[in-house]
């Protein structure tokens, strides 16, 4: 079976399936995100905005509109049904032109530091207009191992729009890092890089653990990282600030209450323990690592303090207590764990370069002018 000439048959029937009028609500919605005045007025982004919705867009039901499609599809072949699901993984860069060969593209994708080769659905006429050096903004899908396919209208850049395209590519990877990490190399460096963060943060607090007040959290960080936190912590009783090997560093207000609910399960009864205990436990937004590291203090303990909070007798932190964390953070065991921290890849060191020889070329400027 020739995939590429199915997948440029395939594309544009989804394409059409999306604006089949099934789901005018939802593809709206999209398009209000992308037009906010409400006026479609690029035609590009138009084209953006439906394959966005056609590849990636959840539905009131939690799924795809692939997976819609390929409901309605039962006669296709099973390459082709494993193709089509494929197109989920669609990334999204800024690609370097490298070479032209007829009916393909040798892309080099400047955000993940990957090489590409795309084709066109629309044959092998598709790249007349374009030379090495130039650049290409847009979207791939996959079709083989090797063969990619260009999602959407991309916008096409000449070489002296490099400089540019750098600041972009580096702002698009320290904004978004899983664009980075499709690159194996690259994540297996930030995990490293993460890993060295860590026993830093364990020699310098003693533990990758540590508890403080608020008002001291912006004076005892500052002599270990130049991050900065929120001001409000500075209100906070007590603050816990955990470096954890996957999730990386967090900071988790009102640790103390929580600390004495799971010492004392008995507290939880109280209205201030068992607030707090919820928070942690129900907010989708909050990493279910402090909850598992007071658990594994005393398994036996956090059994009997979620039994009382949640009116379950029987329950046991050893055969129940992931299960409640997954029930209760759909969002964060949703998506694999990723470093928290973004490698200097080419791009971001060209950038910074850029910025530097900026700076000095400013400085000198001033200093002429004083003169």
């Amino acid at each position: 079976m020739d995939l590429l000439a199915r997948a440029a048959e395939l594309k544009p029937e989804l394409l059409e399936f999306a604006v089949s009028g099934r789901f005018t609500r939802e593809l709206g919605l999209v398009y209000s995100r992308f037009f906010p005045d409400g006026v479609v007025t690029d035609e590009a982004t138009s084209a953006l905005a439906l394959d966005h919705f056609a590849l990636e867009y959840r539905l009131p039901g939690g799924d795809l509109l692939i997976d819609r499609f390929l409901a309605e599809r039962p006669e296709l072949h099973e390459a082709e049904r494993a193709m089509v699901l494929g197109w989920k993984d669609v990334v999204e860069g800024i690609f370097e032109v490298r070479t032209v060969a007829g009916p393909a593209l040798i892309l080099h994708n400047l955000i993940d530091e990957l090489t590409y080769t795309a084709h066109s659905d629309l044959g092998e006429d598709a790249f007349e207009a374009l030379d090495p050096g130039m650049f290409m903004v847009g979207r791939l899908i996959p079709v083989t191992f090797d063969d990619w396919m260009i999602s959407a209208t991309p916008a096409v850049y000449t070489p002296d729009a490099r400089r540019q395209l750098v600041r972009a590519a580096a702002e698009a990877a320290l904004r978004n890092p899983s664009r980075v990490f499709r690159n194996p190399a690259l994540l297996a460096e930030a995990w490293q890089i993460q890993a060295a963060q860590r026993r830093q943060f364990s020699e310098h607090f003693g533990s990758d653990l540590v508890v403080m007040q608020g008002a001291e959290v912006a004076a005892r960080m500052g002599a270990f990282t130049s991050m900065s936190f929120p001001d409000h912590l500075a209100q906070e009783e007590t603050v816990a600030l955990i470096f954890d090997e996957r999730d990386g560093l967090g900071y988790y207000t009102d640790f103390g209450a929580v600390e004495e609910a799971f010492a004392d399960p008995s507290l939880v009864t109280r209205a201030r323990y068992r607030d707090a205990v919820s928070r942690y436990l129900r907010g989708d937004s909050v990493s279910p690592v402090p909850i598992r590291r007071l658990a594994a203090r005393d398994p036996e303990r956090a059994g009997r303090l979620f039994a009382t909070l949640l009116g379950r007798r029987g329950f046991t932190w050893q055969l129940d207590g992931e299960a409640l964390l997954r029930a209760h953070k759909p969002g964060y065991f949703s998506s694999p764990r990723l470093p928290a921290c973004t490698p200097v890849t080419a791009v971001i060191a060209e950038f910074d370069r850029d910025l530097e020889q900026e700076h000095v070329q400013d400085h000198g400027h001033d200093a002429a002018q004083r003169v």
